[in-house]
């Protein structure tokens, strides 16, 4: 869940302290009482009300004999940046089934780093080497992805067949292992930036904000646009009073229907065209997915049954007893199947769609 505004935190804190109980401040910010008591003790042990710092945690995967400066080097780089890399020179040594070790650590992890040099690996039990299972692994919780073939002359067959699975999903731009930590540096440098600048969508545009700020009434966008196009359609969306955009919202893992109440925007020299939108809070009049249970299945795994449908094709045999229910849920992804979208952009761009359509 994306953290709350220090702006948010601060009018949280305003109204305690002028007497509010906890209920009511949960309730006038749309947050839960468990947080608001969580935020009031911090600051009463701490001082700190800020949003915590989220260390990254970054997995190194890859052959480990033939490719052992190059994972020095990379984690070295990782290291240099403030982050933590996650890789079996220090967590070696364990009792446990080593795919299991590998595992085990990638979960913990927050992004996953590849290295592909010319051999697949030795086979584990599952019949994958270790670098391709953490892969598939990695991909199944979420982590981000980056990997990096190297430049070399000959790559094994099953490692070319794994290099081509990933180029089907994922950008990965080969790079000789001398130019390997400083590609790693400009990816990690590119992830802070998402961070800080996180994606959004407002209606049918999708940009990148410099801050989302989060209050009672309503929310404050900031941003930095270089696109014409973009700008021209944020433009757009002010009109008057009375035909003033409404619709969708969606940043991080959040989705609130608003209605656009003021856009001002100002162009600089170099063309840059920063912009601030203030947004009103309404009543949402869209339906959700699914919020009843049905023949004993709750809403949960009833929406989960309808997106494997929608997204993968897979069938459930609880599908057809609730199929009126669950035919309904359209494909958050039909406006961009089929478009050639980088990774960067694409996975951003993905979890706004399918939040928009969830929450």
């Amino acid at each position: 869940m994306a953290a709350y505004s220090l702006d948010l935190r601060t009018r949280v804190l305003a109204d305690w302290d002028a007497g509010l109980k906890g209920e009511d401040v949960a309730a006038k910010y749309r947050v839960s009482r468990a947080w608001v008591h969580r935020l009031v003790q911090r600051r009463r042990e701490t001082g700190e009300i800020g949003p915590r710092r989220q260390e990254q945690r970054i997995f190194i995967s890859s052959v480990m004999g033939e490719l052992k400066s190059e994972r020095k080097a990379v984690a070295n780089a990782i290291r240099s940046l403030g982050a933590e890399p996650v890789w079996f020179e220090e967590f070696g040594g364990r009792e446990e089934d080593a795919e299991g070790a590998y595992l085990a650590e990638v979960e913990t992890s927050t992004i996953y780093v590849g290295i592909l040099g010319p051999t697949y690996g030795r086979l584990l039990p599952s019949r994958m080497s270790a670098t391709h299972a953490e892969y598939l692994h990695a991909e199944e919780k979420g982590l981000r992805i980056s990997v990096y073939p190297l430049d070399v002359q000959d790559r094994d067959g099953r490692q070319q067949a794994f290099l081509e699975e990933v180029w089907t999903f994922h950008t990965a731009p080969v790079v000789s292992s001398a130019d390997l930590p400083s590609a790693i540096s400009r990816r990690l440098a590119r992830i802070a930036a998402e961070d800080l600048s996180p994606w959004c969508k407002l209606g049918q545009v999708v940009f990148r904000a410099t801050s989302v700020r989060e209050g009672g009434e309503g929310i404050t966008i900031e941003a930095d646009l270089r696109s014409a196009d973009v700008a021209h359609a944020i433009s757009g969306m002010a009109g008057e009073r009375w035909n003033a955009f409404t619709g969708q919202f969606t940043w991080g893992d959040r989705s609130r229907p608003v209605k656009v109440s003021k856009i001002e925007m100002t162009t600089t020299a170099s063309r840059k065209r920063t912009v601030r939108i203030e947004l009103e809070f309404r009543e949402g009049d869209r339906d959700r997915m699914i919020e009843m249970s049905f023949n004993g299945i709750s809403p949960e795994e009833l929406t989960e049954i309808a997106l494997k449908s929608t997204l993968f094709g897979q069938r459930d045999q609880r599908l057809a007893r609730n199929m009126g229910v669950v035919s309904e849920i359209p494909d958050p992804f039909s406006d961009i199947r089929g478009r050639r979208i980088a990774d960067d952009p694409l996975r951003p761009l993905a979890r706004l769609l399918l939040t928009e359509a969830l929450v």
